[in-house]
């Protein structure tokens, strides 16, 4: 990733020793104004239909292989965590919302990347798995991926539109939010908002008390996000507490910023 939240996307597809094809390598490209999340969950997409492709064309030499393991070196994007096919089809019935209510990021590419699996499924007849593997396993699919960067074809496909991003005054890590309690005032630094279906992350910053530094997302809709201007400081109510994030109140209190004072 660069300052554009551009990256490359490339693929490195490895076969058993006794299957007579030579190991391949597709470098995708450069995607612009997108995250890591979205690069990764492309790149996934990707190695899928690559393997979609390559059954069709060499469906006689793979006969033999028991199954296909996409390999990603993030652990939140195997199936034990967000791929996994049953929740993306509980979430796909639930109008891609989780059973707090809270939408899913990046619904678009998990629905894409349960689709293309589905297809390989069918094509290959195996059982077709996204595995979590340590970095060093994926060293020669970043090195393709830095190629594609460099390469300059921009595509915007997985852009995030309205995306608006900026400075942190912490470097907190995301609060528990049990911790938390309804009615509770705290006082936030608003530095980052993502719009999520029809509503809007908004990532804040704890600026006092004992949760000082701490991070927190807060569910928003379009008119109250437009409010929560980056690169200031608000009083917010919370009105709800779940897992991993918050709703609050519709009243807020914009703080004056702090002048600095000349030396």
């Amino acid at each position: 990733m660069d300052s554009r939240n551009s990256g490359g996307v490339g693929i490195y597809a490895e076969f058993p020793d006794f299957v007579d094809i030579e190991n391949i390598e597709e470098i995708i490209g450069t995607y612009v104004n997108a995250n890591i999340e979205r690069l990764e969950l492309e790149a996934i997409i990707q190695g899928l239909d690559l393997g979609l492709r390559t059954f069709k064309e060499h469906k006689n030499e793979l006969s033999r292989i028991s199954k296909i393991v996409v390999v990603t070196d993030r652990k939140a994007l195997s199936d034990s965590e967000r791929t996994n096919a049953y929740k993306i089809k509980a979430w796909r019935k639930n109008g891609w919302k989780n059973h707090e209510g809270k939408p899913i990021k990046n619904s678009d590419l998990l629905n894409k990347l349960d689709k293309k699996r589905f297809k390989l499924n069918n094509e290959s007849y195996k059982m077709v798995s996204i595995e979590f593997r340590r970095r060093k396993y994926n060293r020669k699919a970043d090195k393709l991926s830095k190629v594609g960067r460099k390469r300059g074809l921009e595509n915007e496909s997985i852009s995030i539109k309205g995306i608006k991003i900026g400075k942190r005054k912490f470097d907190g890590s995301e609060i528990s939010y049990s911790k938390l309690q309804e009615k509770e005032t705290l006082h936030v630094n608003i530095f980052k908002k993502d719009p999520v279906k029809d509503e809007w992350e908004v990532s804040a910053e704890i600026c006092s008390g004992i949760h000082l530094g701490k991070k927190l997302k807060i569910y928003v809709d379009d008119k109250l996000q437009s409010k929560l201007m980056r690169g200031n400081e608000f009083l917010i109510r919370l009105k709800h507490i779940h897992t991993y994030h918050v709703r609050i109140y519709r009243t807020l209190k914009k703080l004056k910023k702090k002048k600095k004072v000349e030396s």
